[in-house]
């Protein structure tokens, strides 16, 4: 196992695992300081990037401020310079590696078998019941000025997601990730985005992870599993941020 991928998994094996309001994870340092200075310095333009309304995704209300980076798009990568080309094909190698996922799925497995055991019809008609397929999705994200996203729990076919913060410096803390909790009865059978308004009137925040450098929030998609961005970037810099998406769908085969 090579240094980084070995040095990611102890710092997530060894983070405590909270469960409110929601089971999750907020771990500081999760890359060593050097890799992660070289990671900033080798993440591509904005010019690189794409509006992710464009690329089909998600839909059309989805807020128009947020760019991707496909990290499995080989057109993508081969445009990039020798380094920053030689760089992330390593780092995703490393976020695709068998081991990372054996080690994050067993840590949440808990929360895993229960949303499985519990599926509402909606999930089973859209993931299955049986004999899955799973995918893993590594996204480079940069959202600007008007970015914000009420609370919503992802779409059923997510079944871990990763977020990397990847700022300079911890200027823009309090642009992070929110966790809510329902305190109003909700439908389970879709994974709609709620408004700043609807946000505000069914749920009720109990954190916020802060957007700090070099730290990830991680966490297993279920039907409680609120989140958002309640805070709208007013000094204009890129938030960036490295997504990584574990999905399980039907296996048709």
């Amino acid at each position: 196992m090579n240094k980084i991928k070995e040095y990611i998994i102890d710092r997530i094996s060894s983070s405590t695992l909270m469960n409110d309001p929601f089971a999750h994870m907020f771990i500081k340092n999760i890359f060593p300081n050097d890799y992660y200075k070289n990671m900033l310095s080798n993440l591509p333009l904005k010019s690189d990037y794409i509006p992710i309304i464009k690329t089909g995704s998600v839909t059309s209300n989805y807020s128009p401020e947020r760019f991707v980076f496909n990290l499995l798009d080989k057109n993508n990568i081969n445009k990039l310079n020798h380094n920053k080309k030689l760089f992330l094909n390593e780092l995703i190698s490393t976020l695709l590696s068998k081991e990372l996922f054996m080690a994050v799925t067993k840590i949440f497995s808990t929360t895993i078998d229960y949303r499985l055991k519990n599926l509402t019809e909606y999930e089973k008609e859209k993931i299955g019941t049986t004999n899955y397929k799973f995918s893993i999705r590594p996204v480079l994200v940069k959202d600007f000025t008007k970015y914000n996203l009420g609370a919503h729990t992802d779409n059923v076919g997510k079944l871990i997601s990763f977020l990397f913060y990847l700022p300079a410096d911890d200027t823009l803390s309090n642009i992070g990730t929110s966790l809510y909790k329902p305190v109003t009865e909700l439908p389970h059978e879709t994974h709609k985005y709620f408004t700043a308004d609807q946000t505000n009137k069914n749920f009720k925040k109990i954190k916020t992870c802060p957007f700090i450098a070099n730290s990830l929030f991680l966490f297993p998609r279920t039907q409680l599993s609120y989140h958002g961005v309640e805070e709208v970037n007013i000094d204009q810099k890129e938030r960036n941020i490295l997504q990584l998406n574990y999905y399980i769908n039907k296996n048709d085969q």
